[in-house]
């Protein structure tokens, strides 16, 4: 049996009442908007894309939004789990300056994008005894749109800014 529901604050029932007014998504959109066009580390990757496959990067951009929480693009920043940076073609468990698990060093898979796919729709399923704590893409299709945004933005110096 459930407790009992909390109660919104004032603040989240203002923001239901605006959304549900019709004023959320646009300004969710302006502040979507906002970031591409002024901060979005993304933005040198995204011009050079066609239109379509620009909509397909934000879509993947999008689901990939809780693995920032464990891992880096760059290997800037010591996360739980290993920098994605490089990721295609790399062994399971070499990351560097990561040590991998015993599970991810015993699979030795060479990353590419069926590996990713098989990972990253069941990471315990894949690769038994793994440490990410994810329970996976279950959609096909916000899974190919997430390996198509790894695969552009994981090249190294795929973010640096064009000169």
């Amino acid at each position: 049996m459930a407790g009992p529901r909390a109660r919104p604050t004032p603040i989240a029932s203002e923001a239901r009442r605006r959304f549900d007014a019709g004023l959320g998504l646009p300004l969710a959109l302006a502040g979507l908007l906002s970031l591409v066009a002024c901060r979005d580390p993304d933005r040198a990757l995204l011009a050079r894309l066609p239109e379509a496959e620009q909509a397909r990067f934000l879509r993947g951009r999008a689901v990939a939004v809780p693995c920032w929480t464990c891992h880096d693009l760059a290997g800037q920043v010591d996360k739980v789990g290993p920098s994605l940076e490089g990721v295609f073609g790399r062994r399971s468990g070499m990351a560097p300056d990561q040590p991998g698990s015993d599970a991810m060093l015993s699979a030795a898979i060479v990353w590419d994008e069926a590996s990713l796919a098989a990972f990253l729709a069941n990471p315990a399923g894949f690769v038994p005894g793994s440490r990410m704590v994810s329970p996976g893409v279950g959609d096909p299709d916000a899974l190919a749109d997430l390996i198509f945004y790894l695969r552009h933005v994981t090249q190294p110096g795929a973010r640096t800014p064009e000169r």
